[in-house]
């Protein structure tokens, strides 16, 4: 009789390979989310070192190597205020569509910048990292550059306050001693920031910066230890001061400062070699020479932007391409022209005419496009009833009028 297998050994055999199995796969299971955040963090490490490099080559000019901001630039993002109000889907649209209004451009593809979404995301990353170290912006307390606020006050406050804070009949005196003294900084960072609208103050924290706050703060504070810096002294940008030139000096003086029938050369003249008796000849003029007042048109700023652009001139320095051929009598024609608008036109209606907050452009204007040369000879000459326009026939030759009638011509 043929004898039974036994497979006792096999099943039990399956029984330890089933139970071993079941073990590792728990194992496994149990290990499993860490190794997934593991990965994950490996990844979010990978988005944020190429992040990096995009940021350094294309970010950190103006948001500082850190996300610290740029003085005059762009505002710090390493903040916990920042960090805490602005979600992932915000930082993503602003990077890629800009900020419209500001120097922040679009950088997304699909608005015509450079990057994808991929080196979006991987910026979002990058900045979001910062979170759990990031300052308050308390605790950053940016220090305040007189220098810088010396210049901020040239653009935006003199008009008000003096170019040096002396006051004038809109605004109060503010580099006097009594009054410094019995004001304490934070004093003065609340009037900047909050404005005083029932006095006429505007609401400057909408526009300036904390850092930008900070300068004008220490430049008025400075007043009370040592006089105000000379304007002529604080430097300027010749570039910006380039722009203004064209569109100012230049029908007068030439293109590059060369001469012309109507206001000498510039380029050799020995006035440059003292910015204070410059700053002084373009803020007051020289009524008697035929020079206007620029002081009523320009900012403190922008004419040290021009004294640094007649320095290039000075040097031999200017760029190569502003260099061309003498105004045609047409032109110098136009140069009288606009010689008059700035006198008589431009405090009301822009430097080229692009209007101010209470009275309307020139350039491009429709008013100009519709109406006959005659009907706008008839404004110039006798002004418009019920409106500040007054008439400018006892001060301007009709010849004179004729020829502001064609420079708004060429405006259109």
């Amino acid at each position: 009789m043929k004898s039974r297998e036994d497979y006792r050994f096999q099943m039990w055999l399956t029984a330890v390979f089933a139970v071993t199995t079941m073990l590792l796969v728990g194992l496994y299971t149990l290990r499993e989310p860490a190794r997934m955040l593991a990965t994950e963090r490996a990844l979010e490490q990978e988005a944020i070192e190429r992040a990096e490099v995009v940021w350094e080559q294309d970010c950190a000019t103006c948001h500082g190597k850190h996300g610290e901001g740029v003085r005059n630039s762009g505002p710090a993002l390493n903040t916990q205020e920042f960090l805490k109000e602005a979600t992932d889907e915000i930082i993503f649209n602003t990077i890629n569509d800009g900020r419209p209004g500001t120097s922040m451009p679009a950088w997304g593809q699909p608005r015509g910048g450079p990057y994808n979404a991929q080196v979006i995301d991987d910026l979002v990353k990058l900045i979001r990292s910062w979170e759990p170290t990031a300052p308050s912006v308390a605790e950053m307390k940016p220090e305040g550059d007189p220098t810088q606020g010396a210049v901020l006050f040239a653009t935006t406050c003199f008009a008000c306050h003096g170019v040096a804070g002396e006051g004038t009949s809109v605004g109060l005196r503010l580099n006097d001693p009594a009054r410094l003294a019995r004001f304490s900084d934070d004093y003065y960072r609340d009037v900047i920031q909050f404005g005083r609208p029932d006095r006429g103050m505007p609401t400057w924290g909408s526009v300036l910066s904390p850092q930008q706050i900070e300068d004008l703060v220490a430049y008025i504070r400075s007043w009370e230890t040592e006089p105000p810096v000379a304007m002529a002294q604080l430097g300027g940008d010749a570039m910006n001061g380039r722009d203004i030139f064209q569109a100012t000096c230049a029908t007068c003086h030439g293109r590059n400062g060369q001469g012309t029938d109507i206001a000498p050369p510039l380029a050799e003249a020995p006035i440059l070699a003292d910015a204070d008796a410059l700053y002084e000849t373009i803020s007051h003029g020289r009524i008697e020479a035929g020079m206007p007042n620029w002081g009523q048109v320009l900012s403190p700023a922008e004419i040290n932007d021009v004294i640094a652009y007649l320095g290039t001139l000075k040097a031999g320095e200017a760029p190569a391409e502003e260099t061309q051929p003498d105004a045609g009598e047409q032109d110098q024609a136009l140069g009288r022209a606009q010689f008059l608008y700035v006198q008589h036109c431009a405090t009301c209606h822009g430097l080229q005419g692009e209007g101010t907050e209470d009275r309307p452009p020139l350039a491009n204007s429709e008013y100009i496009q519709t109406n006959t040369d005659e009907a706008i000879i008839s404004v110039i000459a006798n002004g418009r009833p019920n409106t500040p326009m007054e008439g400018f026939s006892n001060v301007l030759s009709q010849e004179e009028i004729l020829g502001i009638l064609e420079l708004l011509r060429s405006w259109q």
